[in-house]
């Protein structure tokens, strides 16, 4: 018996596998969306006409295109589909939990730590000012923004400003 879904936006992605293994590793059934779908993931379009599973208690999205991809410039194309990536993925999520009889219980996006401007000196926590000082720090706040929801839905939010991720594999 499993806790429940957990669908994870990204989850064929770097970060996007080592959550999902993670909450399979404590009895959830991991549902991912992919531009790639496999055998136990769905594709965006998929998303889009068929909703999400009603066994849903969980939404994550760490989707988004990698804006450290050696084979790309920083074009404006580049950014754009950067942008995009990000921000109509969660509010095609967001859209698809507002629809739901029993919406999650949660629903969580990592955005960057990019929100805040760059200082050497200044300590900044969830309440300190950011997201209109450059490219990264508005595509953080419109991220997060995009992951509104009603407040009578009750579905708890959570949001993650992570920096770069590495991994020794």
């Amino acid at each position: 018996m499993t806790l429940g879904t957990v669908v994870i936006g990204g989850g064929t992605g770097f970060i996007g596998r080592a959550i999902g293994k993670k909450l399979k590793n404590i009895g959830y059934e991991v549902l991912t969306v992919s531009r790639q779908p496999d055998l136990y993931s769905m594709s965006w379009n998929d998303l889009s006409h068929d909703g999400l599973p009603s066994s849903c208690v969980a939404v994550i999205n760490v989707a988004g295109q990698n804006v450290l991809d050696p084979k790309r410039r920083w074009t404006p194309g580049f950014q754009q589909n950067v942008y995009a990536s990000r921000i109509h993925t969660t509010q095609l999520l967001a859209e698809q939990i507002q629809k739901m009889k029993a919406p999650p219980r949660v629903f969580g996006v990592i955005s960057g730590v990019g929100y805040y401007r760059t200082s050497q000196t200044e300590t900044y926590t969830e309440d300190s000012p950011g997201g209109n000082h450059n490219y990264f720090s508005k595509l953080a706040a419109d991220w997060e923004a995009a992951s509104t929801l009603p407040p009578d839905l009750n579905v708890r939010r959570f949001i993650v400003r992570s920096g770069r991720h590495f991994s020794s594999n």
